[in-house]
């Protein structure tokens, strides 16, 4: 075929790989994309969590410098010269400052450390006068260094990722540790103090348990990562059904364009062949009627003189007939000529074939049921439609070979068609050769030319009619014929 052709083949063949590559590329991408946003999103979020909980943390620090060194140290020293935490009572009155600043902040621990690392004041008073609990931020705080705050991990975060509602208590701890220094007489903010040359009297250092914030954060974080994950795969899922569908549609119009293409295909070798059929039985039309006359002729003069040659000449005229009859229908279908628009009632024609056919109905014994209305009224082409309901007729009588029932039903439906339907009790259709008994020269007849049922489709269609093929329920073949239904008139023939 031309090169057209061959194109669209091989376009036909490619299926949408490339577009269901890139749907699971899209997804892939997209997950990797909202996880990276997921990640900054949630590591934002504990930033600024964290960011939060050291800048409280900072306010109480600042807060009991302040109260400790306006209530407790400024006040201690004027009275004693020094500050004897060893006596009771000076302990229990730095206690009791430091306990209403700390009410309600639930922390962990608190400590103060002296110059020598040793610890002076702690919630627990166990741990009074010990050395070994000093770390390396409360060394560098004596120093001079600024506030340190570190957070304390008893596991490692990628494990309490999945251990969110699982997580013990303490497993994060936020660790404070801040200078406390002498303020000048004048309040002066603390942090300026602390960042020029105020005096350190000690280092503070007390635990927040920030679990709690933690799992919120963990929370937060599979919160953001389910809803990044579920709004892809939804998306995912959508792109997916509109590719499948694009798919099918695509399929479909591909199978559609080649059907077309195979029929117009068929058409052109259908019509080409119709012309060179038309033309050779334009030729024998002519000779083989002066052979049908003349054998007719001879017929009526021979008579009974001569029954060898009676018989001769009767075979000479029923071939010629035949051929006749064969030679009109590769006619009719090679140039079929447009319908009348007649009002016609099919009820009418159907009688008057049943009437031609009588004879050769009860010779063969067949038996014709009716089941009809009345009227069966259309528009279209009397004699067109006259050879389509003969030709029905006549192979219903040629499926039984012999005696049988032919079942004829007609009726109007309020749809506005006309239907008429032949069922036969002959063998019925082969069912792998239904789907060709429409085709031109196909049949399973030892003698046809496989022309009768293509030329009633091709009358019905021209018709605005259909016509279908089918085996009946309880054995035999059923031709439906549907034409548009047409209103009575007076010029009813």
């Amino acid at each position: 075929m031309t090169e057209e052709h061959n194109k669209t083949l091989s376009w036909d063949e490619l299926p949408l790989s490339y577009a269901r590559a890139l749907s699971w590329v899209s997804l892939v991408l997209i997950l990797c994309t909202s996880l990276g946003i997921s990640v900054v999103i949630t590591n934002s979020a504990r930033e600024s969590l964290l960011a939060k909980r050291t800048d409280f943390a900072r306010l109480l620090a600042e807060n009991l410098n302040h109260q400790i060194y306006r209530r407790f140290t400024l006040p201690t020293s004027l009275l004693f010269g020094r500050i004897p935490l060893r006596e009771p009572a000076i302990y229990e009155r730095l206690d009791q400052v430091i306990l209403s600043v700390i009410h309600g902040w639930q922390l962990k621990s608190l400590r103060i450390y002296d110059f020598t690392s040793t610890v002076v004041y702690s919630a627990d008073q166990e741990e009074l006068g010990n050395t070994s609990l000093a770390g390396d931020a409360v060394r560098n705080s004596l120093q001079g260094d600024g506030p340190k705050f570190e957070i304390i991990a008893a596991i490692p975060m990628r494990k309490a990722l999945f251990m969110v509602t699982t997580l013990e208590p303490d497993s994060f701890v936020l660790r404070t540790t801040f200078p406390l220094r002498i303020e000048s007489r004048s309040g002066v903010d603390m942090e300026s103090d602390a960042e020029e040359t105020s005096p350190i009297m000690g280092v503070l250092e007390f635990h927040q348990d920030i679990t709690e914030d933690f799992k919120a954060v963990i929370a937060f974080q599979w919160l953001i990562v389910g809803t990044i994950i579920l709004s892809s795969m939804v998306l995912f899922t959508l792109l997916l059904v509109f590719i499948r569908r694009a798919d099918r549609v695509l399929a479909l119009r591909l199978a559609q364009n080649r059907a077309l293409e195979e029929d117009l295909h068929m058409n052109e070798r259908l019509a080409s062949m119709g012309r060179v059929v038309a033309s050779i039985a334009h030729e024998i039309r002519n000779p083989l009627g002066i052979i049908r006359s003349s054998a007719e002729l001879l017929l009526r003069r021979a008579g009974q003189a001569d029954p060898r040659t009676s018989g001769i000449l009767q075979a000479i005229f029923d071939e010629a007939v035949r051929l006749s009859q064969t030679v009109n229908d590769f006619l009719d279908y090679a140039r079929p000529r447009q319908p009348r628009q007649d009002y016609v009632d099919l009820a009418q024609v159907l009688k008057q074939v049943l009437a031609f056919q009588a004879g050769h109905i009860e010779r063969q014994g067949v038996q014709v049921a009716l089941a009809m209305e009345e009227s069966l009224p259309t528009r279209g082409d009397k004699d067109l439609l006259y050879r389509a309901v003969y030709n029905l007729v006549t192979n219903a009588l040629q499926a039984m070979e012999g005696a049988g029932n032919l079942h004829i039903s007609g009726r109007a439906h309020a749809e506005g068609h006309v239907e008429l339907i032949l069922r036969d009790s002959g063998p019925g259709f082969d069912p792998a050769a239904l789907p060709r008994m429409m085709d031109p020269f196909f049949t399973t007849k030892d003698s046809g030319t496989g022309l009768g049922l293509p030329i009633v489709s091709s009358i019905i269609s021209s018709h605005g009619g259909s016509f279908q093929l089918e085996n009946a329920a309880g054995g035999g073949a059923a031709a439906r014929i549907s034409l548009p239904r047409a209103e009575h008139t007076k010029a009813a023939l």
